[in-house]
Order: C-alpha cells, then structure tokens, then sequence
C-alpha cells in the first residue's frame, strides 16, 4: 500500500510539474526552485 502511494503521489507531482512548465515557461525557474525547496523541507519533516 505505501508503495501504491508514493508512486502516486510521484506521478502526480511530475504531471504538475510538466503542467507549469508547459503553461508558464517564464516563471517556471522560480516555481521549480520553490517546489524543490518544498520537496527537501518536507522530505527533512519526515525524517524526524
């Protein structure tokens, strides 16, 4: 079941991904620099 989970959730973050760079080229350096600061803060969240 975790693993059904977290390829979904991967799924669903590069279709959103893709989604934002597809739509808004221009400010998709800042959007990728803020979600991947997200990923590593949640990611850091989880491990303690």
């Amino acid at each position: 079941m975790k693993k059904f989970l977290t390829t979904t959730i991967a799924v669903f973050l590069v279709a959103f991904a893709l989604y934002y760079i597809f739509t808004d080229p221009e400010g998709t350096a800042d959007v990728v620099r803020g979600f991947f600061s997200g990923i590593f803060g949640f990611i850091r969240a989880l491990g303690r």
